[in-house]
This record gives structure tokens, C-alpha cells and sequence, in this order.
């Protein structure tokens, strides 16, 4: 566990002491994951059709909008109960690498590039309203539940190399809800890769950032591009499905590239640690004395 965050728990458990003493801790870190995959798993049907999401200004209501918003304020007050907010949100150290910024810059990009392709025209003007809304629930939620609440119980646990990987492989399988919910296979499949990848480069806002704000928008923006271009390209015009699947492709580059920046950024904050652990083993001076060719065990004086 990185020296910064230790100081940060220590810091925001003596603040919190007399409100709420609950210390972070890896189960407590986990449960608001559990038990939304448990609600999102109890609340789904097989016949639920999946594909149709967020395509209607009622969908989007149903779908996004409720459930998200719910979903949004509740993990709030648990946040607010367990005292948690400051490390949940905020890293007191950002990352030197600058150049790690450039797969977030470049999501952020795509997700722009994605808006002159969408017919704004053929919905009304409540529904991309409605959508922003939705999205924007959707991104606090989840970003404060894996990027936040997550992290904090991980850190408890792990090494930060360890976990970047189990952040990102969590929300990567928490997509596989939606197979649940009428996704194809090989649909979920795709998704649980791209969101597994995705999170990497969120997880990289954070530490570039120091906050949760960056994540947020980042999660919000790339929704509602892939949301509202779903809701209103039409496959009959070929240039415009071309420029899409051009977009997709140079989305999974990009998310490649989060990936090993991601891998670079926690990796290096675990070389104090693996410093620590490597020189462990190693006796100090002085404990070794050479008698013929042979190396014995001496005291140390």
C-alpha cells in the first residue's frame, strides 16, 4: 500500500472518529458491489430486451434515468455513513507521468468526435435532456462504486499494482449482468473487455487528476455518444455506419493504450514496496565472514 494513502486513511480515521468509526477495510470496500450485481441480477429477465435501452424517451426514463438516480443517492448515503468521502474521492498524490494523460485526452476525443454523427433531429429535445441525466447518474454511481468505494478497500489489501487489476477486471465482469438483461453472448463477451479496458484508463483520470470529477465526466460523455448514436444512426446509410465502426476501432487502440499506461502508472507506485520486500531477504553487512573458501554466519557487532 503506497505511503501516501496510508497517511490519508490515518488522516481521514482520526477526522471521522467521533461521526462514523468505520475503518476501511477489503469486505466493506466490496459489498456495494455485491450487492448491486445481486439487485441488478434479481430485478433482470430473460426477456428483457436488452438492444432497445436507452432508444425511447421512456426507456431512457426507465432504464437510466430512475434506477441510476436511485442507485446514485443511495451509495451516497453509505458513503456519507462510512465517512469514506475524502479517500473515496481524492488521491492527496497525482501521478508524475505525463504522458499517461494522453489515452484519457484521447477518449475524450472520441467521445466529441461521436457528436456530429448523431441525428439530433430525430428525437425530441427531452430525450437527449433526459439521456445527459441518465448518464450522468451513471457515471457518479459507478464511478464512486469502483473507482472510489472499491479502491478504498482494495488499497486495504493490495499492492497498487494489484489493484489497478482487480478494479478493472471487477468492472470489466460487472458487465456481464447485462447478459442477464438480453445481451447475446458474444455481445456481453466484447463488453466485458472493452469495459475491463476502459477502466483502466479511468482508474488513470483518478491518478492524474487526484479526483473523482475527471472519471465521472469521462464515463458520462463516452455513455451518452455510444447511447444517442444507437438511438438514432440508421443502418441504412453506409457512410455514416463506416464512420462509427472506424470510431469503434480506434476506441480499442486507444483503451490499449490506457491499459498499459494504467499497468505503468501503479507499477511504479509499488517500487518503494518492492524495494522494502527485496532487501528483506538480503542480511546487512557484516553478517557473512569468509574462513577459507568457504562463506559462514558471523554475528553482527
Amino acid at each position: 500500500m503506497p505511503q501516501w494513502y496510508k497517511r490519508q486513511v490515518t488522516t481521514a480515521a482520526r477526522t471521522r472518529r467521533r461521526r462514523w468509526p468505520v475503518p476501511p477495510s477489503l469486505l466493506v470496500g466490496l459489498a456495494p458491489l455485491v450487492v448491486f450485481a445481486a439487485i441488478s441480477a434479481w430485478r433482470a429477465r430473460p426477456s428483457d430486451d436488452y438492444p432497445t435501452l436507452g432508444q425511447t424517451v421512456d426507456s431512457v426514463v426507465r432504464s437510466l434515468v430512475v434506477p441510476e438516480g436511485i442507485a446514485a443517492v443511495a451509495l451516497c448515503l453509505v458513503v456519507t455513513g462510512l465517512g469514506w468521502w475524502r479517500i473515496a474521492t481524492v488521491d492527496p498524490t497525482r501521478t508524475r507521468l505525463r504522458w499517461t494523460m494522453l489515452a484519457p485526452l484521447l477518449i475524450a476525443v472520441i467521445c466529441a468526435a461521436r457528436l456530429p454523427l448523431i441525428d439530433w433531429s430525430a428525437l425530441p429535445v427531452r430525450y437527449f435532456l433526459l439521456l445527459a441525466v441518465g448518464v450522468l447518474f451513471v457515471g457518479v454511481f459507478e464511478e464512486l462504486m469502483t473507482r472510489g468505494v472499491l479502491l478504498v478497500g482494495l488499497r486495504r489489501r493490495l499492492p497498487e499494482f494489484g489493484v489497478w487489476i482487480t478494479s478493472c477486471v471487477l468492472f470489466g465482469l460487472l458487465h456481464l449482468l447485462n447478459a442477464l438483461a438480453g445481451a447475446g453472448l458474444g455481445v456481453t463477451f466484447v463488453q466485458v473487455v472493452f469495459a475491463a479496458s476502459f477502466g483502466s484508463t479511468l482508474y488513470l483520470a483518478r491518478r492524474l487528476t487526484g479526483n473523482l470529477l475527471l472519471p465521472v465526466l469521462l464515463h458520462a460523455f463516452w455513455d451518452f455518444g455510444s447511447i444517442g448514436l444507437s438511438a438514432t444512426t440508421d443502418v441504412q446509410d453506409p457512410s455514416r455506419i463506416v464512420l462509427v465502426g472506424a470510431l469503434g476501432l480506434f476506441s480499442f487502440a486507444v483503451l490499449a493504450l490506457g491499459v498499459v499506461a494504467g499497468g505503468v502508472v501503479a507499477w511504479r507506485d509499488d517500487r518503494p514496496y518492492r524495494l522494502r520486500r527485496r532487501w528483506r531477504t538480503v542480511p546487512p553487512m557484516g553478517v557473512y565472514a569468509v574462513q577459507g573458501d568457504e562463506p559462514r554466519l558471523q554475528a553482527v557487532v
